[in-house]
């Protein structure tokens, strides 16, 4: 019964975090952390993340524009690597960093292009209790429903079905050109 109610509790401290994260609010609030998330949980549900490490490859940055392309903001930029740094403030998002890396995140020097976060950045990593939490699929949906409500309220049915797809919607305008400019960026990193 105790580890009943350390879960409980565990997992209540979870939500909250989903629920309070800091983002950019200078031109509408930025819904780069929370797609961030919605990456990692669709990463899980679809085994893509098996062990503890999140790592920005080619197809998890697909995942991220994937999700983007449903969920993003015409006022920002459809950019993974300043999410990826910044989520170390939830204090459940961990960074490991590079060889010869460790003073970036010790002197805290704000990256901010892709290239410089996957320069000093090997991968993230999360608490072992979320990663254990996001392994369980009726607890990964009960953190999805609780993230969902909180940065995309009413919109849980629709975020189910684009986490089951692979297919980025029509993107309108601006996401092509930034899409195209990110591409790009990907490749230099």
């Amino acid at each position: 019964m105790q580890n009943a109610i350390a879960d409980i509790e565990t997992l209540n401290y979870y939500a909250k975090k989903f629920q309070r994260l800091r983002v950019d609010r200078a031109h509408g609030v930025a819904p780069h952390k929370p797609i961030l998330l919605l990456s990692v949980i669709e990463s899980f549900a679809k085994s893509r993340i098996t062990e503890n490490r999140i790592e920005l490859t080619e197809s998890f940055n697909r995942t991220f524009l994937k999700n983007w392309s449903y969920l993003g903001s015409p006022q920002h930029h459809p950019d993974i690597a300043r999410p990826f740094f910044h989520m170390k403030s939830g204090k459940f998002w961990h960074l490991y960093t590079n060889p010869g890396f460790e003073q970036v995140l010790a002197a805290e020097i704000k990256l901010k292009t892709l290239a410089e976060v996957k320069r000093a950045i090997s991968h993230a990593y999360l608490d072992e209790d979320l990663f254990d939490f996001l392994l369980d699929p009726s607890i990964r949906e009960s953190l999805l429903a609780v993230l969902v409500s909180r940065w995309f309220p009413g919109r849980l049915a629709e975020v189910k079905k684009i986490l089951q797809t692979d297919e980025f919607q029509e993107p309108p305008g601006y996401f092509l050109e930034a899409y195209a400019m990110y591409m790009d960026r990907l490749k230099e990193a």
